[in-house]
């Protein structure tokens, strides 16, 4: 559970993120006048909204795309943005956990391109999102059978390894999408 967030913690995670008041009500689906009210102390900041804010910016740190896609932000698809929030959060954890395991057990070969990680025998494969971000889609394994509890772990690294490159192609072609940048 996370500390109560102070409006200061609040706004600097705002402006870290480049988000005006209109853009952060919009993608936590709050109106303006509640994130004015958050910012100036006025009222407290709901633990949802802080968990988020601090996610984003954990993801923003590490140049991975986050938030919701601009069709779900213009046809209003609350249902969908909730999913890119939730996908937020579940991302951000993977990394976590990984970074507390000390990082990856092992080197992935990565491809940008293609949407995977390959690690001797086992393959993983991600899909591209509408925000830029990206999401597990399957595995498979040339040794044995897939066992998704006990290979976890290593999708994990999988997914950890692929953040790291799409945060370098992007540092090193901002303007073109990870996988367009991808040699």
């Amino acid at each position: 559970m996370l500390p109560d967030m102070m409006n200061a913690e609040f706004n600097q995670h705002l402006e870290a993120l480049g988000l005006k008041q209109s853009d952060a009500a919009i993608l936590l689906r709050v109106t303006p006048r509640a994130v004015r009210r958050w910012q100036s102390g006025e009222q407290k900041i709901p633990g949802t909204v802080a968990e988020l804010v601090t996610v984003w910016r954990q993801l923003h740190a590490a140049k991975i795309p986050w938030g919701a896609d601009l069709e779900s932000i213009w046809y209003g698809d609350d249902d969908q943005i909730r999913r890119h929030q939730d996908h937020d959060k579940a991302l951000a954890a993977v990394l976590r956990r990984v970074e507390t395991r000390g990082g990856p057990a092992a080197p992935w070969r990565i491809n940008l391109k293609e949407h995977s990680a390959t690690l001797g025998p086992m393959v993983v494969h991600f899909y591209k999102l509408l925000s830029g971000s990206f999401s597990l889609a399957n595995y498979r394994r040339g040794d044995r059978a897939p066992d998704p509890h006990r290979d976890q772990p290593l999708i994990e690294d999988a997914v950890a390894e692929f953040s790291a490159a799409i945060s370098k192609a992007r540092a090193e072609s901002p303007s073109q999408e990870w996988d367009e940048a991808a040699p």
